[in-house]
């Protein structure tokens, strides 16, 4: 009898102790995760009473803002109405309230909707009239970078990915189609019913696609890391060549000749690079594509990249993969990710969207540190790959890529105090001819056109930006390269250094 007695007090001791460490856990680790789970009633509740705070973008521009509407439904005369300010731009980012909340609205719905000290705001609400409000996000994003990346992919399908390498701080990111927030409650059958268009889905973060010739980057890179003596490696190409069984061809089944692994990459030989993944073979390939295919722990909704080969592979698919086509499938966020870790001495960085938040007293709040997710190779390695980007621009498949910036009047600060110069630019101005280390792909596309993709980083010895483009259905790799160039000139040219 003593022995059950005590047999059922310590089940009943572990069971409450059980209880306890739930209940820390739902209150102090799951919180934000339950209030922004939009299945939570208590968040429309909350929403009529309190003014949500503002999405900014770096420059504090309201990108999503909650104003006053009338309503004579309402006993105050008015409720709030939650306006996208620019909607072609950001409504993949800002996400929608309409119906649930996506995007930033729902990742960060905790800091919006939580009210800097709700009792003196309370107070201020009965005595002065005033409205309580939320705390505001300010993005990483600068708003005219944003607009002009948008106008760069026009009405064609696909994206634009950019970030700063040595951070992982997201610059710009745009898809197209688009849908207006601010009307997702009222189009909401046509806007799910689309299924050509898909406008609802972010292609930037959330589309995969075969990477094409950019994963010669990865081929490229597991050369260098497994038998450096590759780099210098001679193959003739004669437009195709058969691999176990597999006709492979390059593009237009274009003869390259003698060549390097150099000239390979600038002019993207499909049978060369399948003929170092046969050389390396697949257990190597794998081992140093599981560097780059890390889980990019985006903070808004995304896609995971995904590559299945390994060492029972067979040898159409060792091909295959080698030079990006196969199983093999990324988004650009992703590849933007890659192209960044080359940048940045083979170091990945942890991509993000949020700087920082500002409470109602005007102090920052939740500043985002940037983060290390993975070392994708050696600098040494980065170095080189570095090397053979430049030639892709250089003299390759994406001479395009190339620009200069010009300083202006309006670049010039002031009279300078050095003797003998009489003028003075803007601390970390970039002039003259920038130097780009990119890729293009040529995406094959089982139902249709192929896809383009172009990667790229500047300036190419000081990397302040690195950029992925992709468009469905437009072709070959080389139809990207205007969009991705137009972009970083833009970005060095007015955004950088503000």
């Amino acid at each position: 009898m003593k022995r059950s007695v005590k047999t059922v007090f310590w089940i009943y001791t572990l069971l409450f102790f059980i209880l306890i460490i739930n209940l820390v856990k739902i209150s102090v680790f799951d919180r934000e995760k339950i209030i922004n789970n939009p299945y939570n009633p208590r968040i429309s509740g909350s929403s009529q009473n309190i003014m949500r705070g503002s999405i900014l973008d770096i420059n504090e521009v309201p990108i999503a803002e909650t104003i006053k509407a009338e309503n004579a439904d309402d006993p105050r005369g008015y409720s709030y109405k939650r306006v996208y300010n620019y909607p072609a731009a950001f409504a993949h980012i800002t996400g929608y309230t309409g119906k649930g909340k996506t995007g930033v609205e729902s990742e960060y719905n905790y800091i919006l909707e939580t009210v800097t000290n709700e009792l003196y705001q309370s107070l201020a609400a009965v005595i002065a009239k005033k409205d309580i409000r939320g705390n505001d996000v300010v993005l990483t994003i600068d708003a005219e970078l944003q607009q002009y990346a948008a106008q760069q992919l026009g009405t064609s399908k696909g994206a634009i990915v950019a970030l700063e390498p040595d951070s992982g701080k997201i610059l710009t990111m745009v898809s197209y189609p688009y849908y207006d927030p601010n009307a997702v409650a009222e189009n909401w059958t046509t806007l799910n019913s689309d299924n050509e268009n898909s406008p609802l889905l972010s292609r930037a973060a959330q589309g995969l696609y075969p990477p094409g010739s950019t994963f010669k980057m990865i081929t490229a890179a597991c050369a260098l890391e497994n038998d450096p003596s590759l780099l210098n490696f001679d193959y003739y190409c004669e437009g195709e060549e058969n691999f176990g069984g597999k006709l492979l061809h390059c593009y237009n089944s274009i003869d390259h000749g003698s060549e390097d692994m150099n000239g390979a990459f600038a002019y993207s030989c499909n049978t060369y690079f399948a003929k170092i993944g046969t050389m390396l073979g697949a257990g190597k390939l794998r081992a140093t594509a599981d560097k780059f295919f890390v889980d990019p722990n985006f903070p808004l909704e995304y896609s995971k990249p995904l590559f299945s080969l390994d060492e029972s592979s067979p040898m159409h698919e060792l091909v295959d993969t080698s030079i990006g086509q196969g199983k093999t499938l990324v988004s650009p966020l992703f590849m933007a990710m890659v192209t960044g870790s080359v940048a940045n001495g083979g170091t990945m960085m942890q991509p993000y969207i949020l700087d920082h938040s500002i409470n109602n007293f005007g102090f920052k709040e939740n500043i985002t540190i940037p983060q290390k997710l993975t070392q994708t190779m050696t600098p040494e390695n980065a170095a080189k790959l570095t090397e053979l980007m430049k030639q892709v621009v250089r003299y390759g498949t994406a001479e395009d890529a190339a620009f200069s910036i010009e300083t202006t009047q309006d670049d010039i600060i002031s009279e300078s105090a050095i003797s003998g110069t009489g003028i003075s630019y803007k601390t970390g101005l970039i002039t003259g001819p920038v130097t780009v280390a990119g890729k293009t792909g040529t995406a094959e596309n089982s139902g249709g056109a192929d896809h383009a993709w172009f990667v790229a980083f500047a300036p190419a010895d000081d990397p302040k930006i690195a950029v992925a483009v992709l468009l469905e259905n437009a072709g070959k790799g080389s139809k990207a390269v205007p969009a991705a160039r137009n972009v970083m000139k833009y970005y060095l040219s007015n955004c950088y250094g503000k």
